[in-house]
């Protein structure tokens, strides 16, 4: 007769005693709000840190000088969606382990305790069995697809993140470089009005120009003024958008210069061709990763959907003591044995995949528009500074000539004048023109898709590239 603990069998307590120790213990994290606005508003695009890690993809910045794919980079190290990003796929990925568990194993007991008819024979009864649930139907190989999909999914957004945190970046980056630029060139504007103004107030006083003329000029520099002063907003409207694409408070920009390099990107079309640019951009782009993880991820919930039309068989082999009597036992059974009721949830399934079908197609549409519009836009500017070239020409040609007059005293001073203010009119189209020819190239770079094939330029992998040591509280 087995020893008893309070009147019961020691051999049940002890194995139910020795599940015990395989379960994990919860640790908890507690999130203090808190700190992440300090740690913000403690961020500087001069840190040392920042500074080693984006030259660990090429040149490091010059001083304040930072390129638009310097700032990129520094957006994939600071923004907080990249690291969610990345959080997401490693738990994607963690979920592939879980969806290839079995079922675990379990165990049933039961003890009972005759009252009467025991005749000197033990009064208990205890029986113990394992539960253990074979999967049919491949059920574990269409959960571990539908995981892998769900993993695709996540590392494609966490691309597409990136994607679009260094094409706004390079962005914001441009806009502010354009701002700056044209408030140049409405400082400009306005100091060639204001010569002309002054050379007029002679011409007045020598009664060879009417005070209507005048005032006419003196409504062209207020004018001018009045400009600059909006395209200054601009710049402060424009430092603050990038300062907020990458994660910065707007101070940390106040010394920033932007470089941009003056060749564009719209040389890609001489070199690959408008075809092959489109080919290129819907095998890059992170979006058409994306909804092809989709599509494989329903295509995998369709597979799942029938593989539950197959019951699973539980076993259940087992001991039982029967007052002194030692039997073994093996149970049988075959839940959910009514397959038909799962067409249903087939049917969704494949409504699905249908409707992500659509969604790929979608997808490559709108790309393949998307890239020809950026190759329009490249060629419109090609033909812009063409035609802006011929412009400055003949204008510098007019300045030329009035020049040459005034020094033979053929005229006065005021043509010369009204010369180079048409030749610096010229020139600041040119530059326009010249900006935005640039911007098409980047536009077109962005299209693309994968910048890091594009190029010989390295780029991190956001999936594991990260900045080190970044500190848990402020400094």
């Amino acid at each position: 007769m087995p020893t008893r603990l309070g009147g019961a069998p020691r051999e049940l307590i002890t194995v139910l005693l020795l599940l015990a120790p395989g379960c994990v213990p919860y640790q908890p994290r507690p999130l203090d709000p808190t700190m992440y606005p300090a740690l913000y508003r403690a961020r500087r695009l001069d840190d040392a840190r920042l500074r080693d890690w984006v030259a660990r993809w090429g040149p490091p910045p010059a001083g304040h000088r930072w390129t638009p794919r310097q700032l990129g980079l520094a957006a994939l190290a600071l923004r907080a969606d990249i690291r969610r990003g990345r959080a997401e796929w490693r738990a994607a990925l963690a979920g592939e382990t879980a969806a290839g568990v079995h079922p675990p194993p379990g165990v049933e007991g039961s003890l009972e305790r005759a009252v009467s008819g025991s005749e000197g024979q033990s009064p208990w009864v205890v029986s113990l069995a394992a539960l253990l649930t074979l999967e049919l139907g491949g059920k574990r190989g269409a959960r571990v697809q539908q995981a892998r999909a769900r993993t695709a999914i996540a590392e494609s957004e966490l691309r597409d993140l990136a994607w679009r945190a260094v094409r706004g970046a390079e962005a914001a980056a441009l806009a502010l470089h354009t701002a700056e630029a044209e408030l140049a060139d409405a400082q400009e504007e306005e100091s060639r009005l204001a010569e002309v103004e002054q050379r007029e107030r002679g011409r007045l006083q020598e009664a060879s120009l009417s005070s209507a003329e005048l005032a006419r000029t003196g409504t062209e520099v207020q004018a001018a003024r009045t400009a600059v002063a909006a395209v200054a907003g601009g710049v402060l409207n424009a430092r603050a958008a990038l300062a907020g694409t990458l994660a910065l408070p707007r101070r940390a920009l106040d010394s920033l210069e932007v470089a941009v390099d003056s060749q564009s990107g719209c040389a890609l079309i001489e070199r690959l061709g408008p075809d092959s640019l489109v080919a290129w951009a819907l095998t890059h782009r992170p979006e058409m990763g994306r909804a092809l993880a989709r599509y494989a991820a329903a295509e995998a919930e369709v597979r799942l959907a029938v593989a539950r039309q197959y019951p699973d068989l539980d076993l259940g082999p087992g001991f039982i003591w029967d007052q002194g009597v030692h039997r073994w036992t093996v149970a049988l059974a075959l839940p959910s044995l009514l397959g038909i009721r799962q067409r249903a949830p087939i049917r969704a399934a494949e409504a699905s995949r249908a409707a992500e079908s659509a969604a790929v197609a979608e997808v490559q549409e709108r790309i393949m528009g998307e890239t020809e519009a950026a190759v329009a836009e490249c060629q419109g500017a090609v033909l812009e500074r063409a035609a802006a070239d011929s412009q400055v020409a003949a204008a510098e040609r007019a300045a030329a000539l009035a020049s040459a007059a005034y020094q033979r005293g053929e005229s006065s001073g005021l043509e010369p004048a009204l010369a180079r203010l048409s030749a610096g009119r010229a020139e600041r189209v040119r530059r326009a023109v010249a900006r935005r020819l640039i911007a098409a190239g980047a536009s077109l770079h962005g299209v693309l898709g994968q910048w890091s094939e594009v190029t010989s330029e390295r780029w991190p992998d956001p999936r594991q590239d990260e900045l080190p040591d970044q500190p848990a509280s402020p400094p």
